[in-house]
């Protein structure tokens, strides 16, 4: 076990005793499987105990899925709650598909023939029954993209199998159930400091837990091999290590930045580093941060951190990264030095954090004129710890009105319903979490924050891809000198994706829905991630009334609604447009309210200044190029979208199959050198852009059609 990447949380409320759960965080902790049979079984999902499995509805055709990911979790919950495990089998597709790899088969671990036997070890196991024996049950899941949305389909599902299964309590005995979490594995190493030995810990952790001997998702050997490759580490080298990679990188790229600090003997105390592409990413796009602090490297005891943002397509962009000696104020205020003078002492308008006293003090001190807000998302994954066990079977309600209060419209619609939610549920102002909470809610709660530019960020959305960033790139095994280099890999193959996303947002087609011109506008300036968010906003306009109420100033309220709304000033002649919502000054988009009024007073075209420099499609990561890389990802993209589109109907099909035949002899008869190009190759993704016409979407046409077009074509010539 090494450098073991995860959440930790502590409560903000300042109580040691104050214990905060972490199982929201639990699907993206990076556990390492013990002792596995086989290399390519999957872990089952976290459980509380061993003992106790839960049921999992079988899946079925038609199922679908964000994620292939997700769907071997849902596969692996089911086959643990029905005694067996499940493996990956074949898939199709590669990177170098258009969709990727796009079909996977989940079969249980017995499917296949028996594996041979290696001849040294024959003698051994000739009394041992193969774990194999042609079992057909398994689920095969296949990509399905519509709409620009990527999701993972059940095709086939079947559950014969042609072996005893084994009782779901039974299930605890196979190794790849067998985990330890974060918590425990925080816990572990308290406990050993403090002198308990192997069977000592089983004891407390059984108490806490107020489980019997036996039912922990670990045993006394994976516990004893947990403590022994923890103790395995020397941080001291690791540390030096760390900096001779960074020392390195530097060499092999002088636009990577970082920096260090030492302390007693030299020891590594705190290190921050970015990637040439991040820096330039930061200068485009650094207007709002999300500073994720709740990374833990629990092998060394030490917090990390990240910072992202959101580009002008709404796709996740990394900045920085921070290893630290401690979470103390001190270490967060170098942090945030260290990073404005990585980033070329430019200072972000707004910054989103854990819901952390420290760092907020760090903020406050360092970046006094940015605005600082609690990620809604980390907001909620404290609640369960805070509320769950008092409200019992209320909780789920409590949480679900406590999210859609936070989202209201004005200060005091908050504050009238947030008294009443805290009647409701009998939570008075002596619990010290409500009070916590309220206090500062001009943190967390959207009334508040109105005023200042998050670009989206104040939803859970942009939180919740952040969190799966470094999934596949750091993980048990990766040790501390390694982060450098393995982050450095995520980034590129964030950026990768992100460039490839970007070309098929730029070739999707746009349809307008409102018939207005500003609508139509709109969309010839903005990306597709921004220009959704406009027309949901000018689609919802039109629910609204106006009423003029002064020379320039409009009342706008829904027309179900005899009272409230919001006053619009508008003022022609400066091209001046203001909402009491603050919509635009939040988003960067016109609110509806806004284009309502724009709308009544027969504006035709939106005005330059309310259409933001970071939401236009010219405010690209990636310059033009025209290099192989530009060239085979424009295809690529291209070609993905010529599937989707023609795969819907067979007319469609033959349209395409026909010309793209053509096509493709007449490619063969052209010259296969380019003088006139350059084919240097971009140094990352960065160097390279992808800016295709949009293709257009055919829908009818089939062979015997297109000879006649073609047919009719030539004789026309022939004619003139």
């Amino acid at each position: 076990m090494k450098a073991h990447w995860t959440h930790k949380q502590r409560c903000p409320c300042g109580d040691d005793q104050c214990y905060l759960d972490a199982d929201s965080y639990e699907e993206d902790e990076l556990v390492e499987p013990m002792g596995l049979t086989e290399p390519n079984l999957s872990r089952g999902t976290p459980q509380t105990s061993l003992g106790a499995s839960k049921i999992v509805a079988p899946p079925y055709v038609g199922q679908s899925f964000q994620s292939d990911d997700e769907a071997l979790e849902y596969y692996t919950s089911f086959a643990r709650s029905n005694g067996f495990l499940v493996r990956r089998e074949r898939s199709k597709g590669n990177p170098e598909h258009p969709l990727g790899v796009y079909k996977r088969e989940l079969v249980c671990h017995r499917a296949g023939p028996p594996l041979p036997i290696k001849s040294g070890e024959a003698k051994r196991q000739r009394k041992k029954k193969p774990s194999r024996c042609k079992c057909d049950a398994q689920m095969v899941i296949k990509k399905n993209i519509s709409a620009g949305v990527t999701r993972w389909v059940v095709v086939n599902f079947n559950n014969v199998h042609n072996h005893e299964l084994l009782d779901s309590n039974d299930a605890q005995y196979f190794p790849g159930y067998r985990y330890i979490s974060a918590v425990d594995r925080e816990r572990i190493l308290a406990l050993a400091k403090g002198g308990c030995n192997v069977n000592l810990i089983m004891r407390a952790l059984e108490m806490e837990k107020g489980v019997r001997p036996g039912e922990l998702t670990f045993t006394e050997k994976d516990l004893k091999n947990f403590l022994q490759a923890s103790m395995s580490i020397n941080p001291e080298s690791e540390g030096s290590e760390l900096l001779k990679a960074c020392k390195a990188m530097k060499e092999k790229n002088p636009d990577f930045r970082y920096e260090f600090t030492l302390y007693e003997n030299n020891k590594l105390e705190h290190l921050i580093w970015s990637y040439a592409g991040s820096v330039r990413a930061y200068k485009l796009f650094g207007d709002v941060l999300f500073f994720d602090t709740t990374y833990h490297l629990h092998s060394y005891d030490r917090p990390a951190g990240v910072w992202f943002g959101v580009d002008n397509h709404g796709h996740t962009i990394f900045f920085c990264c921070v290893v630290l000696l401690d979470e103390k104020p001190d270490s967060y205020k170098w942090a945030l030095q260290a990073f404005l003078r990585l980033m070329d002492k430019k200072f972000p308008q707004t910054i989103l954090t854990d819901f952390h006293m420290g760092l907020k003090d760090a903020v406050s001190v360092e970046l006094p004129s940015t605005k600082h807000a609690f990620s809604i998302w980390h907001l909620m994954s404290k609640l369960p710890s805070w509320f769950s066990a008092s409200l019992g079977p209320q909780y789920e309600k409590f949480k679900s009105e406590f999210y859609r209060i936070h989202d209201l419209d004005t200060e005091e619609e908050f504050e009238h319903q947030w008294n009443q939610m805290v009647i409701d549920f009998g939570l008075g102002s002596d619990n010290k979490h409500i009070a916590l909470l309220f206090s500062h809610r001009s943190y967390w709660a959207v009334p508040y924050l109105r005023n200042w530019f998050f670009g989206g960020l104040l939803t859970t959305g942009h939180s919740m891809s952040i969190r799966s960033f470094f999934r596949g790139f750091l993980n048990s095994q990766t040790r501390l000198k390694d982060i450098v280099e393995q982050v450095g890999v995520a980034v590129d193959f964030q950026n990768q994706a992100g460039e490839e996303a970007t070309t098929q947002q730029s070739q999707q087609n746009i349809k307008i829905r409102t018939c207005l011109p500003i609508e139509e506008h709109a969309s010839t300036i903005l990306t597709h991630y921004a220009f959704e968010m406009f027309q949901k906003e000018i689609m919802l306009s039109t629910q609204f009334a106006v009423f003029e109420t002064s020379r320039e100033n409009y009342l706008v309220r829904h027309h179900l609604k005899s009272d409230g709304g919001h006053v619009v000033s508008c003022i022609p002649l400066n091209e001046d447009i203001c909402c009491t919502c603050r919509g635009f000054e939040c988003t960067g988009i016109l609110c509806r309210h806004a284009l309502r009024v724009l709308s009544l007073k027969n504006c035709f075209l939106i005005p330059e200044k309310y259409l933001l420099h970071r939401w236009r499609r010219e405010s690209s990561l990636f310059p033009k190029s025209s290099g192989y890389k530009y060239r085979s990802q424009a295809l690529r993209s291209l070609a993905s979208i010529i599937i989707q589109e023609s795969s819907i109907t067979k007319d469609r099909f033959d349209y395409v199959q026909w010309h793209l035949s053509r096509l493709l002899n007449h490619v063969r008869d052209m010259p296969a050198t380019d003088e006139a190009a350059s084919d240097l190759e971009p140094s990352s993704s960065f160097d390279a852009t992808v800016d295709v016409v949009p293709a257009r979407s055919v829908t009818r046409g089939r062979p015997r059609k297109i000879r006649g077009i073609v047919k009719a074509a030539k004789e026309t010539q022939a004619s003139s």
